[in-house]
């Protein structure tokens, strides 16, 4: 659940909570002035499922007893964000339209999760009793090689912990790209450089010291690892060369790296990875205390927009408590045709 909405001095406090197991908003009042929605929260899980899928706000006691609910479209704190026309939106042209109405709920998972492939044996932090191969290590300098100058785009996080080893080829992946970006382009950021990456992620497999990240990546500094004459390896590490021959190739990689072509913007990639720009909707008036401005808002209350008469996509859908006996359930939240909605 995740919690929004205000305090009041004194009381009441109002907590806007999205569940997203239902992907639905209550507002849940409380006459206490809180400083944390985790009572409210607490209190709120008691009656979740006991709540009908129209109730938008509930009303509770100090101890969690339920005062009132509302359905009152009013009441409804339910937020929506804005979807572009389907014929302003640039998809590829073998990218089908598909209805949510034709997918059928296989599993359902909390947010921002996603379904990969599952590599047994841990990451190379998580498990550190493998050999770590020289061979890896050039797989890793190829695949940045790759991202960053043949597809424009940089990881910004390489680390032991996003690294797996494939068991059935016992090739190296890189993996959790969620602070990657294009170079140049927004979320990109020099101070996370992935050959700067890699030269502190195999200073730390080797000698397990990883001190020289516990700072800012801006006062990261890969000269202050790569200028040690030695490079201790840990008692506990296994390596399949000596570290001199490591330490050879990364510094070979560095320096080509450093002397090669080099890419400020993901656009002077051969091949680089591009998406169009999400449309933007157009501004709208919003009334101010004494004035009235143009904003351009991604984000809309639900309550409102039905008051204008506007297209609204509801995204609610049944407790996952509620399913069984071989009920289908549709994406739209429905279920399917020929299966029973339970109450």
């Amino acid at each position: 659940m995740r919690p929004g909405g205000g305090i009041f001095p004194g009381g009441p406090s109002d907590w806007y909570v999205l569940d997203w197991d239902q992907r639905r908003t209550i507002a849940v009042t409380m006459d206490e002035e809180q400083e944390s929605p985790d009572v409210a929260i607490g209190h709120l899980k008691r009656h979740i499922d006991t709540l009908g899928p129209d109730v938008c706000a509930i009303h509770l006691s100090q101890d969690g007893e339920l005062i009132s609910v509302s359905t009152k479209p009013e009441d409804d704190q339910t937020t929506c964000v804005y979807y572009p026309p389907l014929q302003h939106v640039e998809c590829p042209s073998h990218v089908k339209t598909v209805l949510r109405s034709d997918l059928i709920e296989l599993d359902r998972f909390g947010p921002n999760t996603d379904l990969v492939s599952y590599i047994p044996g841990g990451t190379l932090s998580q498990n550190k009793s493998r050999v770590f191969k020289l061979e890896w290590l050039r797989q890793l300098t190829s695949v940045v090689d790759d991202l960053n100058l043949k597809h424009g785009i940089a990881h910004q996080d390489i680390s032991a912990r996003n690294l797996l080893v494939e068991p059935k080829t016992n090739a190296l992946m890189l993996f959790d790209f969620n602070y990657s970006g294009r170079i140049g382009g927004i979320g990109y950021g020099e101070d996370r450089d992935d050959v700067k990456g890699v030269i502190f992620t195999l200073y730390e497999i080797i000698t397990r010291d990883a001190h020289f990240r516990d700072v800012r990546h801006s006062e990261q500094n890969p000269a202050d690892v790569q200028g040690l004459e030695e490079w201790v390896k840990h008692p506990d590490v296994k390596l399949d060369h000596p570290v001199s021959e490591y330490r050879a190739v990364l510094n070979d990689w560095v320096d080509k790296r450093q002397a090669g072509r080099r890419i400020s913007h993901y656009t002077e990639a051969p091949e680089y990875i591009d998406w169009p720009e999400f449309p933007e909707p157009p501004a709208e008036d919003v009334a101010l205390v004494s004035t009235t401005v143009k904003w351009v808002l991604l984000e809309r209350e639900r309550r409102h927009e039905r008051e204008k008469g506007n297209a609204i996509l509801n995204w609610e859908r049944p407790a996952q408590s509620k399913l069984g006996g071989g009920h289908q359930l549709l994406a739209n939240g429905q279920y399917a045709s020929g299966t029973e909605r339970l109450g």
